[in-house]
Parts: C-alpha cells; sequence; structure tokens
C-alpha cells in the first residue's frame, strides 16, 4: 500500500535515522518518518489516498483561476496548513502550487521536527505553535499517537492566530486554510473569523466524532456562511466559494 502511494523506492531505501526515524526515498523526495507511529497512515491519507486533492471537484477550477489571478496580481497565495503534523498536506500543496506559501503550524516539537525535514527546500515555513483564535499559549495533551496530540488553553506552548500568519506576508493573499487541530476548532472559529471572506477554499476535518457531547464544530458551523459550496474527501469537509464556480453550459 505505501509502496503505491510513495514510489517502489520507498521499500528499498529506508534507513534508520536514530531515535527511531526512518529516512526513505520516495516519488515525493526524501521522507523522514516513525514507523512506530501514526505517520505512515498520515502520509498514506495526504499522499497516497489524497485526501486533500481538490481536482476531482469541478470547484477546482475555481481555486486554481483564484489561484493564477494573485499571482497575475503581482502577489503570492497564501495556504494555511494548520495541524500540519509531519508535513504530508503541506507537501501536496507545495507541489499542487508551487507558486504559493505554504504556512505550516504544528505545536508539537517532535512533529514539528519532522515537518522541517520533510518540507525542506519546499515553499513552505514551518511554524511551531498552535493556532486559535487569539494570541497566547496553550499546552499540549498526547493521544494514542502522534496524529492526536490536542490542545488545551493554558501553558507554555505558543499560539497564533490566522491573522498572525498573514501579518507575516501582508501584501499577499490567502487562498486555502487546511484546518486538522483534533477539537481545538472550537476555539480557532469562536470569534475573530473575518478571515473567512478572505480565502477561496476551507478544507476541515471536523471532531465531533471524538469529542461526543462537547460540541467542537459547532463555533464552526456557525461561522461558516452559506456563500460556500460543501464537499466531502475522507475525513474532511471542503467548501468552495460558490461565487468564484464555474460557469454552467
Amino acid at each position: 500500500m505505501y509502496a503505491k502511494a510513495l514510489g517502489a523506492s520507498f521499500v528499498f531505501s529506508r534507513k534508520a535515522m536514530g531515535e527511531g526515524v526512518v529516512r526513505a526515498q520516495t516519488r515525493y523526495g526524501p521522507l523522514f518518518y516513525r514507523p512506530a507511529d501514526s505517520d505512515l497512515q498520515t502520509l498514506w491519507q495526504t499522499l497516497g489516498a489524497r485526501e486533500y486533492d481538490l481536482a476531482v471537484f469541478p470547484q477546482n477550477a475555481a481555486v486554481q483561476r483564484a489561484y493564477e489571478a494573485t499571482l497575475a496580481r503581482g502577489r503570492t497565495p497564501i495556504i494555511i496548513d494548520a495541524g500540519a503534523n509531519i508535513g504530508g498536506a503541506s507537501i501536496w500543496f507545495s507541489r499542487v502550487f508551487p507558486a504559493a506559501k505554504v504556512f505550516a503550524v504544528e505545536p508539537d516539537p517532535a512533529n514539528a521536527r519532522l515537518c522541517r525535514l520533510n518540507t525542506q527546500g519546499r515553499n513552505v515555513e514551518v511554524i511551531e505553535a498552535a493556532i486559535g483564535a487569539r494570541t497566547g499559549s496553550v499546552s499540549l495533551v498526547g493521544g494514542e499517537a502522534s496524529w492526536a496530540v490536542q490542545t488545551v488553553p493554558g501553558g507554555d506552548v505558543p499560539m497564533v492566530t490566522v491573522d498572525d500568519l498573514l501579518a507575516r506576508a501582508p501584501d499577499d493573499e490567502l487562498l486555502i486554510a487546511k484546518i486538522d487541530i483534533e477539537g481545538f476548532e472550537s476555539d480557532l472559529f469562536a470569534s475573530e473569523t473575518g478571515w473567512l471572506d478572505r480565502l477561496t477554499a476551507l478544507i476541515i476535518e471536523p471532531h465531533d466524532w471524538m469529542l461526543p457531547g462537547q460540541g467542537s464544530s459547532r463555533a464552526f458551523r456557525a461561522a461558516i456562511g452559506p456563500e460556500f459550496d460543501m464537499l466531502l474527501s475522507g475525513e474532511n469537509l471542503i467548501f468552495v466559494r460558490a461565487d468564484c464556480a464555474p460557469p454552467k453550459g
């Protein structure tokens, strides 16, 4: 399965790098992962199953037009990968949108380290922080695997906002935000959601299934407007601005 997703060289090029990390050559370049953790499943979802591949939907034409229009204005399209883990989604976005700037936001130090290794040399900037509605700090609560680390209020892990990220590139334009933050979307969408008016597409994994009765998706459902088409890909909901949809006929 992984060889099909990552290329035959993945099977024959694996080399232990210490601290439980393996390096393998793949069709996406060298990738670093932890065989005993959830990293291979993450790479399968992002690069094998291609859960962030918008090309399977007709709305992809609108996203591509927005990308090209931003470049034509002399600006750089911004893609936010919130909950970047070891960088699978960032790699995908960097290949599909090579002239974009990808902000890979990941609060867990071990994940962020691998994310830096996996995205080095790409149009990706790794930001080791959590993301929320307001700047502050949080704590991390470990799950059964590295892809299940949760964010809770209070602590010493820095938390940035979407507006903080956009301030790093004030002359550029937000294109896509991908959100997979293990339930902390309840905070991210609780307030300060004006940035939603600036993007073309939003990709989010909701976590009501993981946090029953806690309403982790309520703030998001209240914030997202009716001007988006809603699509489904794997575990993710995809929202593309309907007024960018391709003309009929």
